[in-house]
């Protein structure tokens, strides 16, 4: 399960791209993050692998804060989750399914 509680990010020149976000999503669950262009989606996603650090609140994944884990614990847990992003960076030659589970 990943869980954020009271998420917000907000970027040195002030923007502020999550504000204050609860979410819960359940093991084996499917989730779609949709929204304007701007609106903090891939902020959203990129506080849950900790690839941008948030300014405010916890990130949980199976119970347990990954908000000031180490690099080590961090390796980890990026191998349990699967990213996309709107650039792609996709391995041509892989199917798709090897794409999505390169990270494992």
């Amino acid at each position: 399960m990943i869980e954020l509680r009271n998420v917000s990010k907000t970027y040195k020149n002030g923007v502020h791209a999550l504000d204050h976000v609860n979410l819960t999503i359940q093991d084996a669950e499917f989730v779609a993050i949709i929204g304007l262009s701007g609106a903090g989606k891939s902020t959203l996603l990129r506080s849950i692998n900790r690839l941008n650090e948030i300014t405010d609140g916890e990130i949980l994944i199976d119970g347990k804060s990954i908000t000031k884990a180490n690099k080590k614990e961090l390796k980890k847990i990026r191998t349990q989750i699967g990213l996309i992003s709107q650039s792609f960076n996709l391995v041509k030659r892989n199917t798709v399914q090897k794409n999505v589970l390169s990270g494992k």
